[in-house]
């Protein structure tokens, strides 16, 4: 249940968000538009308790909506946007997220081979401005060629009725869609062992050497010789330049994923991505170091 014991950050005028730049995914637009619902609540110096009150709503549905873990429709929105006394400007720009946020995104029909939280995942990346990141052990996924995304998958995981094809398709695509037709900035962290490890698929460390010709890709190699890192795992780092929405980390094992939304989360993997890049080879010695490995 919503705590009444919420205070509201009043401000004298709402948030300007009418000319952010609205979110291409549908995922990314339903979390824009909670974070906007929220601010404009807080702006107009109400509570949950209040909101919910004057609408007749559960105490808990707003709350729900504002985190993005209820879907809202824009009947709701408008009256939403009603209660807070928003400027037109802004309820049209909220009723056309609300709208947009209904669509289903393309990653939406791999559903079959996609769990919830990597489905959120590639929702999200879909609109990432930039994607940082460590590569421990096996090279990024979006930078895979499909025969070394074949061997890393493991054969028996390609045996029929696996799903292993499906999973492949949507590589494929979300490949297409990110260094394609809506290009972001990478700037990878990639451990000597992954490269080793892909010693024997010379075509990828090819791929890898053409990718770092890219002005929006930017791949530094984390030699052995650095020693002890202070990460493990693998991580990305999704960072949103154009929408208002906070950065997020993504930790990525074999058959699960987490994200991390807390800010202070966000910055202690941003500091140890900050000192991996400290430890690792300049953009132009890993390409280097990549040629003499290949």
């Amino acid at each position: 249940m919503t705590s009444t014991a919420e205070e509201p950050t009043t401000t004298s005028s709402p948030p300007e968000v009418p000319g952010a730049a609205r979110p291409a995914s549908p995922m990314l637009r339903r979390r824009v538009l909670a974070a906007e619902l929220k601010a404009m609540r807080r702006a107009a110096g109400l509570t949950h308790v209040e909101v919910a009150r004057r609408l007749g709503w559960q105490q808990g549905k707003v709350s729900k909506i504002e985190s993005a873990k209820q879907g809202v429709g824009i009947d709701a929105v408008i009256a939403l946007a009603e209660t807070c006394n928003a400027e037109p400007e802004h309820r049209e720009r909220l009723v056309g997220l609300a709208r947009d946020a209904r669509a289903r995104g393309w990653w939406e029909s791999y559903a079959d081979v996609l769990p919830p939280a990597r489905r959120t995942y590639v929702g999200l990346e879909a609109d990432a401005d930039v994607i940082r990141g460590f590569a421990a052990e096996v090279v990024p996924d979006l930078f895979q060629t499909r025969d070394y995304a074949s061997s890393a998958a493991g054969w028996a995981e390609q045996e029929p009725g696996s799903g292993f094809e499906r999973r492949l398709e949507l590589l494929l695509r979300r490949q297409e869609q990110l260094l394609e037709r809506h290009p972001a900035e990478f700037d990878i962290v990639l451990s000597e062992s992954a490269l080793r490890r892909a010693a024997g698929a010379p075509e990828q460390l090819r791929h890898l050497v053409d990718l770092a010709q890219r002005p929006d890709v930017t791949i530094r190699v984390l030699p052995f010789s650095v020693g002890a890192v202070p990460v493990e795992s693998s991580f990305s780092l999704l960072e949103f330049r154009r929408n208002p929405h906070p950065d997020l980390v993504f930790v990525s094992g074999r058959t699960d994923c987490a994200y991390f939304e807390d800010e202070a989360d966000v910055a202690s993997y941003r500091e140890t991505l900050v000192r991996l890049e400290e430890m690792a080879m300049s953009p132009y010695d890993s390409v280097e170091f990549i040629e003499e490995v290949l």
